[in-house]
């Protein structure tokens, strides 16, 4: 496949989760960063990035799962390895997370025209799945009503979302656990972590614990169930109740996590240590799970 080729979406080989349609909403969900490839593209061909992908989506989409019809497609995602040029100021500005995005946009569109049948949906992804979001929902969400009327919410975790993307999108940050049509967005850490590159001035933050967006503390009696993977595979590991509490700290935008002090939890590469980038939906599983199945009862009651 050329560069400058788009991806077919008509050919099932491309999509990772094409569900049988047995629930009233759809769920359309973007994986994280999977490939350390060294050309800086993803190549979705390549079965040893193909299964990385089914791994971590396991983890994720599973959150979902229980009230949508999940829709994730393959897309030629910027790596781990990927070199910015001169010019690049951001990671998002690079050749490679460009074409990925755009991946990520030809496959919504084919999803809108050919796959969703007009049914209501939510957005879901995570690291470089939210940045695919994030410029998905600037492009074609403004200017487009009825496709607004349609979303549920948006969970663009694990990246800034700020103000401005809001803005562009034509849509506004949850302010609470049952608002419809919102974008909820956060980025774990511990209270002393610094230095996260995926946490940006004016990045918005809701608490998965107690829905709010002030500093309320949650105390870890509040968490539902903290829910581990092996990432890789998607293998179970284990679920702890009431594992960690939650704070939004107003000035950075981080939600702050508490852990167990003889949890040893293992490290992500190229993040300052205490960014818990990696769990960002592990920490919070089931209170995020619940809030889904809140936010579709509330959207379908109000139709």
């Amino acid at each position: 496949m050329s560069e400058n080729a788009g991806v077919d979406y008509s050919d099932p080989y491309n999509w990772l989760y094409l569900p049988q349609i047995s629930k009233e909403v759809d769920v359309f969900y973007v994986y994280p960063t999977v490939s350390s490839h060294e050309s800086g593209s993803m190549p979705i061909a390549e079965e040893g990035d193909r299964a990385l992908a089914r791994g971590f989506s396991a983890t994720e989409a599973s959150v979902y799962e229980p009230y949508g019809n999940v829709f994730t497609p393959y897309y030629r995602q910027m790596t781990s390895r990927v070199k910015m040029d001169d010019g690049d100021k951001l990671i998002s500005d690079t050749k490679a997370f460009k074409q990925g995005a755009r991946d990520i946009q030809d496959a919504f569109e084919y999803y809108l025209e050919h796959l969703s049948g007009g049914r209501p949906f939510i957005l879901a992804g995570h690291s470089q799945g939210t940045m695919t979001l994030i410029e998905l929902i600037k492009n074609r969400f403004r200017g487009d009503e009825e496709l607004r009327s349609r979303l549920i919410a948006a969970y663009l975790i694990g990246y800034t979302v700020t103000d401005d993307d809001l803005s562009k999108a034509g849509l506004t940050g949850a302010s609470g656990a049952y608002d419809t049509g919102v974008v909820i967005t956060y980025n774990t850490q511990s209270p002393s972590a610094v230095g996260s590159f995926v946490l940006m001035e004016g990045a918005k933050c809701i608490n998965p614990l107690n829905w709010k967006t002030d500093s309320t503390y949650a105390p870890a009696t509040e968490n539902l169930g903290a829910r581990f993977y092996n990432v890789e595979t998607g293998e179970f590991l284990r679920e702890v109740i009431h594992y960690a509490d939650a704070q939004i700290d107003l000035k950075t935008g981080a939600l702050m996590a508490t852990i167990p002090a003889d949890e040893d939890l293992e490290p992500l590469p190229y993040f300052p240590k205490g960014v818990y980038h990696r769990y960002d939906y592990a920490f919070w599983y089931r209170n995020l799970q619940q809030n889904v199945g809140d936010r579709i009862n509330t959207y379908l009651q109000k139709r």
